[in-house]
Parts: structure tokens; C-alpha cells; sequence
């Protein structure tokens, strides 16, 4: 497909934002043709909130005067319009990993990285600097700062409603080390998660990784100790290099993403698991509502060894909901395929993954950033 001046996107979305740098990357590789904004307070306050219900970075407008949010929602509207340079794997099991790392840079990484933005007391003045310019770009720096800390308040408040607090902060930045450890020993062999072109799980772990992990001064050298993690991320920074000869052949997952993949299901699974059964719940018990709300009630995060109890979350289930549809949808041989590969990533408990095996009892979908049921 031919691009025109005609075919014009538009990004709204901060530096600091993750899946600003999500949507971003994805543009750039596609060769989308697009600009980007950096929306002011007011812009924030009288477009976006307005247009898509709450002030929320990224939105992408279109040609047509369409308003697009939610960085998953708005990357598989685009790779139907752009097919060429496809970022979704076609295959059974390319596909799944795709998707597994896209929940995991949507949904796990976020912990780490709101922990290392507002836990660390040495990046405040650094993104109180990047939140004021961005949100006030021709105030002084003092206003800038002062507005920019209702911001950072708000963002801070979400580390105990994630269950970032003194008992699992240890354990968070040892997982961060887990994944980051991982993805240098692929980015060895492989330039990207499933061969020489990246898929949107690559998009996803990319924006916390970049955005917070490594764009923030501390800690100090946090991603830099990772040099092919490091390599990876400047790739994805509008360096993409030859990338014409496609995902690995015969819907093959290299063996270093096995690690990465047990983590998933050992660590994440549980939550999403969570959601379902009080999803399932709440619907039961109200029967007359249709829209879902951002949280019911409270689960526990488990990670390395350490606990704590936070808000259980709707969200994912839109997300884990495309996962469980994909896998329905497949052939009997290509579920087989699948499930040997979960196995061979010898998690601890397979029978997490048997809410791939279950549809779900409900369907939702994603309007105004608030999910409602179908």
C-alpha cells in the first residue's frame, strides 16, 4: 500500500510515556506516514479527554477525523489498513508469543517501571522537568514544576493499587534483572523477539523498557549493563536496519524466550486468572449492569517469594480476552503445537494455563477506556 500526504496521523503522547513509545516504534517501522504532538494541559483538557473519555496518553487521530486509543487497539486497526511489513505473526505459536509478550510489556513491566520512576527520589526532579514542559511548555520552569507534581502525584498513587510496596520492591527489581538478563541472552542470536523483524510483543516490552527503565537516570546504567538489550532497544528506536526476510521459518520460538514465557505464566498468569473468576462473579451478581468497573475488589501480587495485596483489575482481561479467542480459533494440531510449547517452558504449575483451555463465560470490549460488557 502507497502512502499519501492525504494518509496523515497524528500522535499525541509524551516522551515519559510508555506506550507513546509503543504506538511510535510501530509507526515508524510500518512506515506510516504520521506527526507527532506533544498535547499541553489544554489540549489534554478540551481534545483528548473530551474525545476518548479521560486524559490518556497515546491518541492517534486519523485522516478521516477518527480518534483512536488504547495502544493494542490502535496497532491492530493500522496493521489491517497497512498490511505490508506485517508485525502479527500468521503462525500458531509465533502468534501466541507475540501476544504473551505484548501482556507482558502492557500489564507485568508497568510495576517495575512506575517503581523505578517514583521509588527512586533521584528521577523526581527529572520528570517533574519532563511533565512541565510537556504539559506547560511556555510557563517558567517553577510553574512548570508545581503543576507537574499533581501529575507525579497521581502517577505515584498507583504503586499500592499495583502492590508495590516495602515487601515486594526487592523482589520487583530482581524480576526487572530476570527479564532484562533474558532478553540480552535472545538479543545474542536474535535481533528481535521471533527473528529479523520485530512483532508487536517487541513493540510492547520496548515501551517500559525504553520510556522508563532506560530514559530515566536512575538507577544509573539500569538497561546499559545489558548491552544487546541495549542494541534492541536502538533498533526499535527508528534504527530497524534489514529487516526484510521476516519471522524465524517454520513457526519456530527460540529456546531463549522459554524463560521469559515460564515467567509469564508463573507470575502474571495468576492475576489475569484472578479477574476472570471476579468478573464471572460480578456479572452473576449484576445482571441488570453492562459497564465493568476498573477494579473488583483486592487479589495479592506473588513475585520472587514476596507478597502483597493489590486492586484486582479489569483491564486485562480485554487483553488476555484476544489471547483465549486466538487459541479457541485454532485447529486441533495447532492447539497441540502450543501446548508442547508451554510445556517445554517447564512452568511450575501447567494448570494456570488451562484458562486458555476454557472460553471465557464473558465477552467484553473496550469504549471510551472503560470496558463494558458485549
Amino acid at each position: 500500500m502507497k502512502n499519501s500526504t492525504s494518509d496523515l496521523y497524528t500522535l499525541y503522547g509524551w516522551e515519559v510515556s510508555p506506550y507513546t513509545a509503543k504506538v511510535r516504534s510501530y509507526l515508524q517501522y510500518k512506515n506510516i506516514p504520521f506527526k507527532t504532538v506533544v498535547p499541553n494541559i489544554l489540549t489534554l483538557k478540551r481534545f483528548i479527554e473530551p474525545k476518548v473519555g479521560k486524559i490518556i496518553m497515546p491518541v492517534v487521530t486519523g485522516p478521516h477525523a477518527e480518534v483512536l486509543q488504547d495502544s493494542s487497539f490502535i496497532i491492530r486497526m493500522l496493521e489491517q489498513r497497512y498490511p505490508d511489513k506485517p508485525t502479527i505473526p500468521n503462525s500458531p505459536k509465533q502468534a501466541l508469543v507475540s501476544m504473551l509478550m505484548e501482556l507482558c510489556g502492557d500489564e507485568w513491566l508497568p510495576m517495575a517501571a512506575l517503581h523505578y520512576r517514583w521509588n527512586y527520589p533521584e528521577n523526581r526532579r527529572f520528570i517533574l522537568n519532563e511533565f512541565g514542559k510537556s504539559a506547560l511548555p511556555y510557563f517558567p520552569g517553577f510553574v512548570q514544576r508545581k503543576v507537574a507534581s499533581i501529575f507525579a502525584g497521581k502517577m505515584k498513587g498507583y504503586l499500592p493499587i499495583l502492590g508495590i510496596t516495602e515487601a515486594t520492591e526487592n523482589a520487583l527489581e530482581i524480576n526487572t534483572h530476570t527479564i532484562l538478563k533474558t532478553l540480552n541472552r535472545h538479543f545474542e542470536k536474535h535481533p528481535y523477539l521471533l527473528g529479523n523483524t520485530p512483532c508487536v510483543g517487541d513493540f510492547s516490552l520496548f515501551g517500559p523498557i525504553y520510556a522508563h527503565l532506560h530514559r530515566d537516570p536512575y538507577p544509573k546504567e539500569l538497561v546499559a549493563n545489558y548491552p544487546n538489550t541495549l542494541g534492541w532497544i536502538n533498533r526499535l528506536r527508528n534504527k530497524f536496519g534489514q529487516t526484510t526476510n521476516g519471522f524465524l521459518e517454520d513457526d519456530e520460538v527460540p529456546e531463549s524466550l522459554l524463560p521469559l514465557i515460564k515467567l509469564i505464566i508463573e507470575q502474571q498468569l495468576p492475576l489475569i486468572n484472578d479477574s476472570i473468576q471476579a468478573i464471572n462473579i460480578w456479572v452473576e451478581e449484576n445482571p441488570e449492569k453492562e459497564r465493568l468497573p476498573p477494579r473488583l475488589g483486592e487479589t495479592d501480587l506473588k513475585i520472587n517469594g514476596a507478597s502483597a495485596s493489590r486492586y484486582n483489575l479489569t483491564y486485562p482481561y480485554w487483553m488476555f480476552q484476544q489471547i483465549s479467542d486466538f487459541y479457541q480459533a485454532l485447529s486441533k494440531n495447532d492447539k497441540v503445537q502450543i501446548d508442547n510449547l508451554l510445556e517445554a517452558s517447564h512452568c511450575s504449575d501447567l494448570g494456570l494455563v488451562k484458562s486458555l483451555k476454557v472460553p471465557l463465560k464473558h465477552r467484553v470490549r473496550l469504549k471510551r477506556c472503560r470496558l463494558y460488557l458485549e
